[in-house]
């Protein structure tokens, strides 16, 4: 059965990531224009196959630009939780309400929300089963406490925020209020977060294949130095799993073993 897992862009300008499975691709979130969307599935060699929902995990504009027209353009039904539902103005469009550590079915995928700290209206992290595979997907968070449900285990791919350097979001161009929010309990973590977390993660998860960082700050972060950090404080525990970056403009497909 076909399975692959790309990235159609990931960073403050928007985030949508695919997951294939067989004829149908499952969309996490959708922050591009529809426009953009289609573009980046026709880069992901996507565009044959059927989008059958797209999952939103809080209602920030670059995660939603485009769900609206693409959901109505495509048929695909919105699922997300009441409150990034509401809060995006999205319920009077086809779509499922889906709970904290409550699994569904959608379409063959299992999907199972986890709640976590971000300042939004009911933000959550995504575990989808397809394939006989288990990938998480956690982005826009402002510590990694949220994921230490006993529900994030047996993870073969794990798609991760790594948003900025400490130190270089402390001498960076942004404002103080704007820093204090970025780093804060519902911000956004930092690279050595992300590694402790990652560690944490791989330690639940013997068969973890491949790990994706993602929502780079372009202005607080740079990739080599992302990977370096994390592979560096995670350490040993990460095993032969692969690391990759997620890119703004740029399609990127997770290491997937057949």
């Amino acid at each position: 059965m076909n399975f692959r897992i790309t990235n159609l862009g990931s960073g403050s300008k928007g985030n949508s990531t695919a997951i294939l499975m067989g004829d149908k691709v499952l969309l996490v979130d959708c922050g591009f224009s529809h426009r953009q969307i289609k573009l980046r599935l026709v880069e992901a060699r996507l565009e044959r196959y059927t989008v059958c929902g797209i999952l939103l995990t809080h209602e920030h504009t670059d995660h939603i630009r485009g769900a609206d027209r693409t959901a109505r353009q495509l048929g695909a039904p919105l699922l997300g939780t009441q409150g990034t539902l509401r809060a995006a103005g999205l319920t009077g469009l086809d779509h499922r309400v889906v709970r904290h550590a409550q699994k569904v079915e959608h379409a063959g995928f299992g999907i199972t929300p986890l709640e976590v700290p971000h300042d939004s209206a009911e933000p959550c992290a995504y575990l989808v089963e397809a394939a006989g595979r288990r990938v998480l997907l956690a982005t826009d968070m402002g510590t990694p406490e949220g994921l230490a449900s006993g529900l994030a285990t047996d993870l073969d791919y794990l798609y991760i925020e790594a948003n900025h350097d400490a130190g270089m979001l402390r001498a960076g161009p942004y404002p103080w209020f704007l820093k204090k929010r970025i780093a804060g309990a519902g911000g956004h973590i930092n690279n050595r977060e992300c590694g402790e977390l990652v560690a944490e993660l791989a330690r639940r998860s013997p068969r973890l294949q491949a790990v994706m960082l993602a929502h780079l700050s372009e202005k607080n972060n740079d990739p080599g130095l992302a990977k370096a950090v994390v592979r560096e404080t995670a350490g040993k525990v990460l095993g032969e799993a692969v690391l990759v970056v997620g890119r703004q403009h740029v399609v990127t497909d997770m290491p997937v073993a057949p």
